[in-house]
């Protein structure tokens, strides 16, 4: 099946056929934003759809730039109607390899970004619950991890590395997103425990990125920084008091590091609700971002932006397709 779907993508992005498909997506001037996590070494071991290698990403921009503009998030948004597509580039959470792999490519390539910060974490110096997942189970031999509280029982891990492996890992992540914050944490904890003997030596895991980090990639002139909220709650299962006092913690802050304003949002995990997005504009707020897959035309929601997400384990076929939306 997997050998099918790439041949059926292969077909797909020869260039005549691409070239109907893309006309009949990108009629109207649609804009399209990419949504990207961290970048890591080119040579790092890592089963993390969410760390994409920096060599892929150049050659990303590289594809990109043959047929759009790449351009800043308000430039997309207020901005003429273009001559040429335009797509917006936008990385999620904070973490410490957009200091140490994506700023130099960045700088480079004259290339706009919008960062969004969840800035609890960038704080506190402490992983997400899910990255520390995604840390303990880079392991050096298969795992079986007990993850009954989960409703998964028994999970077996790193039997053959790769794109199955790391589904295996999403599934376990997206069961224990549906855990209250307590259990979940315990669950994480044990997960540390029960995987720390077979992590692999000299593994860089995720962190992230610190107060000084956002200030210095808010020196550039290529950078947005927009709010990903303070803790990276799912804010549609929170009062919603506490949504948006989340919300504004982090446009405080990130005003605070960086002197700049913060005019653009993530609903963290693309949770949200229809009374949440009506209060980001009293927050300050132009425009938010979701995980709703497609590309957005002006008439259509500021504060509902679709994105296309793209992570380590798309080949060029696949990120070609996807680009239709």
């Amino acid at each position: 099946m997997k050998a099918l779907k790439a041949l059926a993508r292969r077909a797909l992005t020869a260039q005549a056929p691409y070239a109907v498909l893309r006309a009949r997506a990108l009629r109207g001037a649609p804009v399209t934003i990419l949504t990207y996590h961290t970048l890591g070494d080119d040579d790092e071991d890592f089963d993390a759809w969410t760390v994409l290698r920096r060599g892929d990403f150049e050659r990303q921009v590289a594809l990109l730039r043959r047929d759009y503009d790449i351009v800043a998030l308000g430039d997309a948004l207020d901005g003429p109607v273009p001559q040429r597509p335009q797509a917006v580039l936008t990385f999620d959470d904070g973490h410490s390899g957009w200091l140490e792999h994506l700023a130099p490519v960045i700088e480079r390539e004259a290339l706009p970004v919008t960062l969004y910060v969840a800035t609890g974490h960038v704080q506190s110096g402490q992983p997400y619950w899910f990255d520390a997942v995604v840390n303990a189970v880079q392991s050096s031999r298969p795992l079986v991890l007990d993850c009954a509280s989960a409703g998964l029982g028994r999970v077996t891990l790193n039997a053959r590395r790769g794109e199955g492996n790391w589904l295996r890992i999403s599934t376990l992540l997206e069961a224990m997103k549906a855990m209250a914050p307590a259990p979940r944490d315990g669950l994480t904890a044990q997960i540390e425990a029960q995987a720390a003997a077979a992590l692999r030596p000299r593994f860089r895991a995720l962190r992230p990125l610190g107060v000084d980090g956002v200030r210095a990639l808010a020196q550039s002139p290529w950078v947005t920084i927009g709010s990903h909220s303070h803790g990276h709650q799912l804010l549609d299962r929170i009062a919603p008091e506490q949504a948006r006092e989340s919300i504004a913690q982090s446009i405080s802050l990130l005003r605070e590091w960086t002197g700049r304003a913060v005019e653009h949002f993530a609903y963290p995990n693309g949770n949200y609700d229809a009374a949440l997005a009506a209060a980001l504009p009293a927050l300050g707020l132009k425009s938010a971002v979701t995980t709703h897959k497609g590309l957005w035309r002006r008439e259509g929601s500021r504060y509902e932006l679709p994105r296309l997400a793209v992570g380590r384990f798309d080949d060029m076929a696949r990120l070609r397709l996807n680009l239709l939306g």
